[in-house]
C-alpha cells in the first residue's frame, strides 16, 4: 500500500485528512509553556504596531520584543559584567596562589589552592562563571521562538483570523482543493507534497490513529451521514486533535500558511477568474507584507540564499563583536600564547557555529539574535568606558608588560 494511501484514508464531503504535526512541527514538550508565553508577548506587541498601520509589523515586534526582554535581563547583565571586571583585578592575587602551591599533583594542596583561590573571590563578589548566566538564560527563548514563529498564525490572532479569511476565499473558488471528478485540486497536490517530503520521519503511530478514527466513525454509524461541519467535534470527542480537514476554513488556514511563493504561483495557475484572482493576489500580498521585514521572510529559515541568508551573516558578524567586547573585561597583556589561541579560537568558532545554526532555523530568530547582540554591544562599550578598560583590536597579540626593576645608585668612591 503507498504512503498517501496509508495516511489519507477517508475523503469526506470532497474534503481530505492530514496529519497536522507533520505540517505543523512542534518543539519539546517542555517548552511548551515558554513558546505559549512568548507568543502571547508577540501577539500583543505585535497587535499594538500593526494597529498603527506600520508595515513589516511582524518583524518590529521582533525588535521591540528583544529591546524589552534585554532592558529586563539588563540587572543581569550589569552584574555580570562586573564580576567578570572584579575577575580581571583579582588576577594577580590569583596567580601569587598558584605560584605559592605550584603544579603540585598532591590532591591536599589542590584542594588548598581552590579553597584560597574560592575564598578571595567569594571575598570580593566575583564568579568566574557569572557571565555564562545570561547566555543560558536566551537559548530556552532561542528555541522557544522559533517554534513560535515557524506556526505564527496560531500565536498572532491577526494572522490566524487573515489566514481563515483566505482559506474561506479558497474553498469557495471550485477545483482548487478538489476536482469535479474527485481527482486532488492544487491546494490538496500542494498538502499531499508537503507529507511526500517528509514521508520518512512520519511516525507510524499517527498513521494508527487515522486508521482508529476511520474505525471510529464506522462503530458509531456516522460515516455515511456526518457532515463536514460535523467532523471537528467528531475530531475532538474521538480525542485526537492531530488531523486537519482541508475543506474546512480553520483548517485549511493551517496548510495554507506554510506555503511558499512557488506554491501560491502554483495556485494561481488554477484561478481563471481575473477578479477572484485578483482578490486572491491582494489577500496573499497582506500576508507577506506582514510577514516580511527587510525583504525577507522571518517566518520561514534564512537558508542559503539571498536574501535570507544575509540573516546568518549579520548573526556571525554580531557575535563576534560581541565576543570581542567581552574579552576585553578579562584581558591580560601578560596572557601565554596558549590563552591567546584559545581566546583567538573563541572570537571565530563560535560566531561561526551561530552564524550556521541560523541558516536553518526561522529568520525571526536570527532577527532576535542580531538586536540582542547590538542590544548587548552597546551596553559593553558604555561599561567599558566608565571603568576605563581600553578597547583593543581583535586578533592583536598582547605586549607583556615590561617588569619594573628598581635601580639602586651606588655613590662613587672619591680618590684620594
Amino acid at each position: 500500500m503507498k504512503l498517501l494511501e496509508d495516511i489519507l484514508l477517508t475523503d469526506l464531503s470532497n474534503s481530505i485528512f492530514l496529519l497536522t504535526r507533520q505540517i505543523e512541527p512542534r518543539g519539546w514538550a517542555w517548552l511548551e509553556p515558554v513558546s505559549r508565553g512568548f507568543g502571547w508577548v508577540i501577539d500583543v506587541i505585535f497587535n499594538a504596531i500593526h494597529s498603527t498601520g506600520i508595515a513589516n509589523s511582524l518583524g518590529i515586534a521582533i525588535i521591540l520584543m528583544t529591546i524589552i526582554f534585554r532592558f529586563l535581563i539588563m540587572p543581569l547583565h550589569l552584574k555580570s559584567q562586573k564580576s567578570m571586571m572584579k575577575m580581571r583585578e583579582l588576577k594577580p592575587e590569583l596567580d601569587k596562589i598558584k605560584e605559592k602551591y605550584g603544579n603540585s599533583k598532591d590532591p591536599e594542596l589542590m584542594r588548598k589552592s581552590q579553597q584560597e583561590q574560592s575564598a578571595l573571590l567569594s571575598k570580593h563578589g566575583a564568579n568566574p562563571l557569572s557571565g555564562c548566566l545570561p547566555m543560558l538564560i536566551q537559548f530556552p527563548l532561542f528555541i522557544a521562538l522559533n517554534t513560535v514563529m515557524r506556526q505564527a498564525s496560531l500565536y498572532i490572532t491577526h494572522l490566524k483570523t487573515m489566514y481563515e479569511n483566505l482559506a474561506a476565499e479558497l474553498l469557495n473558488i471550485p477545483g482548487l482543493v478538489n476536482l469535479p471528478n474527485g481527482g486532488p485540486g492544487a491546494i490538496q497536490q500542494l498538502a499531499e507534497g508537503m507529507l511526500e517530503d517528509h514521508a520518512a520521519i512520519i511516525p507510524e503511530k499517527w498513521v494508527g490513529n487515522l486508521h482508529e478514527f476511520d474505525a471510529y466513525l464506522r462503530s458509531t454509524g456516522a460515516y455515511d451521514s456526518i457532515t463536514l461541519e460535523e467532523i471537528p467535534n467528531a475530531i475532538s470527542n474521538f480525542g485526537n486533535n492531530d488531523i486537519i480537514i482541508l475543506g474546512l476554513p480553520e483548517h485549511l488556514a493551517r496548510v495554507i500558511n506554510k506555503f511558499n511563493p512557488a506554491d501560491w504561483e502554483h495556485i494561481y495557475k488554477n484561478i481563471t477568474e481575473p477578479a477572484q484572482l485578483q482578490h486572491i493576489q491582494s489577500l496573499v500580498s497582506e500576508l507577506a507584507s506582514i510577514e516580511t521585514f527587510l525583504g525577507i521572510s522571518i517566518v520561514e529559515p534564512s537558508g542559503w540564499g539571498l536574501p535570507g541568508i544575509l540573516i546568518p551573516i549579520f548573526t556571525g558578524i554580531s557575535m563576534f563583536i560581541s565576543s570581542w567586547l567581552m574579552q576585553q573585561r578579562t584581558y591580560d597583556p601578560n596572557a601565554d600564547e596558549r590563552t591567546v589561541i584559545t581566546n583567538k579560537m573563541m572570537l571565530t568558532v563560535m560566531p561561526v557555529m551561530m552564524a550556521f545554526f541560523t541558516i536553518n532555523f526561522i529568520a525571526a530568530v536570527g532577527v532576535f539574535w542580531i538586536t540582542g547582540q547590538i542590544f548587548q554591544s552597546i551596553q559593553d562599550v558604555i561599561m567599558l568606558k566608565k571603568a576605563g578598560i581600553p578597547i583593543r583590536l581583535p586578533f592583536v597579540k598582547p605586549k607583556p608588560t615590561p617588569e619594573v626593576v628598581d635601580v639602586v645608585p651606588t655613590k662613587k668612591k672619591k680618590r684620594k
